[in-house]
């Protein structure tokens, strides 16, 4: 186990890109795919847990607001001035780079008040 920063957490985003290069096809999200929150939502709790390897069955919007997360999720990481940028995580570094990278991911769903509501 070690602690990580946001910058080693961004590294990290991003080799899961790389091992999962269908989380980021490209994808413009829409108004309409706000609908699908709660099926991307429950997607990425999915995929935290499970280690997907692919959308398998799940709407092209809920793929949007996936893909969009996790590219946010990531710059925030990256940028200064945001508070996730000042936050640690301690992970299993036994686990491959992606994995660990969704151990990032879970963490951040369990702990935003926005994700977290969805669960009432």
């Amino acid at each position: 186990m070690k602690t990580i920063n946001a910058d080693i957490a961004a590294e990290l985003i991003l080799e899961l890109f790389k091992a999962k290069p269908w989380l980021n096809e490209p994808k413009i999200m829409t108004e309409d795919d706000y609908y699908a929150k709660d099926e991307a939502i429950i997607f990425l709790r999915h995929m935290a847990i499970h280690n997907a390897n692919s959308f398998d069955g799940v709407s092209a919007p809920a793929q949007r607001i996936v893909s969009g997360f996790l590219l946010d999720l990531m710059g925030k990481f990256m940028r200064p001035e945001h508070l996730l940028h000042q936050k640690t995580w301690l992970i299993d570094d036994s686990k491959s780079l992606d994995e660990q990278a969704l151990q990032i991911i879970a963490a951040e769903i369990t702990d935003s008040p926005l994700l977290s509501q969805e669960r009432h």
